[in-house]
């Protein structure tokens, strides 16, 4: 790991709005393989305009830059490898029952504790990327005063009650280092794995459209990392390469 981990530059923030912010106002300035952290972010974000709880000292923060030759086809499994990365480094320090809701969060125990935030930059001359971003925010411990209400019910952390700076740090190290091996092709079945870790299998779901939404059941994760699943209203399949799903409460 430290040979791999030697190939990154870590910066350390107190507080920043976002860190997939930061980076984009500054990636020219940065080198390939840039990791910027921070105790807090006032403005974190999720996918599709949602916001991400980011209270100081009780999560990891972080993003993580790459500008060197990120072709297209490579950045639609940036996430996924993200998700991959995060799911399996959390299992190494909970006995709890950890899984990947599609297409970026990761679950603990039927709860939210991690999301996944990929952006980037087309270079239109090319078949390439100017720089992607992979950003991600896990819940490592739980706010002195909870969680907000909005979300305190399907929101929880990896640890109950504390985590140290050396078990943070040590955490984001085994996730860039597990998404880096990825990216040069050492760990080549981490699309299976994603699929087998699903969280969402046979479960049933609404599906997220711009003003509505649509009772269905995920059935499974294909080969190429979409959903697939079955609607209630005509029982026909249908295939979702993008959005957003939500879990029915069971009764």
């Amino acid at each position: 790991m430290e040979e791999i981990l030697s190939k990154f530059n870590f910066i350390n923030l107190d507080e920043t709005d976002s860190t997939n912010n930061y980076i984009k106002k500054n990636w020219e300035s940065f080198s390939d393989l840039t990791v910027v952290s921070a105790e807090m972010q006032t403005a974190g974000r999720g996918r599709i305009g949602k916001s991400f709880c980011s209270p100081k000292g009780t999560g990891a923060y972080f993003s993580l830059l790459l500008k060197n030759n990120i072709s297209v086809e490579i950045s639609k499994h940036l996430t996924v490898m993200a998700a991959v990365a995060v799911f399996e480094e959390l299992q190494t320090v909970t006995n709890s029952d950890v899984k990947i809701k599609w297409v970026n969060d990761i679950y603990i125990d039927g709860k939210k504790t991690c999301g996944i935030l990929t952006e980037g930059s087309v270079n239109p001359k090319k078949s390439t990327l100017d720089y992607a971003v992979i950003g991600i925010g896990i819940n490592l411990v739980k706010p002195e005063n909870g969680f907000p209400e909005d979300i305190a019910d399907t929101v929880t952390s990896v640890f109950e009650n504390k985590c140290s700076e050396m078990q943070k740090q040590k955490l984001i190290n085994g996730i860039v280092c597990k998404i880096y091996k990825m990216l040069i092709g050492q760990d080549a079945d981490y699309i299976d794995r994603y699929r087998k870790s699903s969280y969402l299998d046979g479960r049933k779901i609404n599906i997220i459209r711009e003003n509505s939404s649509e009772p269905a059941t995920a059935l499974y994760i294909d080969e190429n990392c979409n959903l697939v699943v079955k609607k209630d209203e005509n029982g026909e399949t249908e295939t979702l390469f993008s959005g957003d799903v939500s879990i029915k409460p069971e009764k």
